[in-house]
């Protein structure tokens, strides 16, 4: 078996403190944020630059959207892992996220416990699918 890929992270989210929150939970979470970005135009560039196995968004946030940056980031990568982070439950930017792909939201404020057994859970499935296509090819 080959050794795992480190787990990377990007957090994109316009407040300072909700980033170094993630930083946090992310990282007891198994992965290493590798890169932070504070508003939707920075998602796209952010990960393409640094490749990681999971991006968290924020919906909210100053120039382009988060649901805006997801879709435009899974349509050039659908193979990206993405999380929103939000406080608001809008029913039709949920739906437009689901359809671009997003694979889960974390609602604020944070149940830390709660986020990293999601971030757990959604990285074993990462992983589980990199192992998949590895034996495959």
């Amino acid at each position: 078996m080959q050794p795992r890929t480190p787990t990377t992270a990007v957090v994109v989210d316009d407040s300072p403190i909700m980033r170094r929150s993630l930083r946090v939970l992310l990282e007891r979470a198994g992965c290493t944020v590798v890169a932070e970005g504070g508003s939707g135009d920075d998602a796209l560039v952010l990960y393409e630059r640094h490749r990681p196995t999971l991006m968290t968004l924020d919906i909210v946030m100053p120039g382009k959207d988060g649901v805006t940056a997801a879709t435009e980031l899974l349509g050039a990568h659908p193979e990206a892992t993405v999380i929103m982070c939000t406080s608001l439950t809008v029913r039709e930017k949920i739906l437009r996220c689901q359809r671009a792909g997003v694979r889960h939201y974390l609602l604020k404020p944070f149940q830390a416990d709660k986020v990293v057994r999601i971030v757990e859970h959604i990285l074993a499935q990462v992983h589980d699918r990199a192992g998949i296509r590895a034996e495959a090819q």
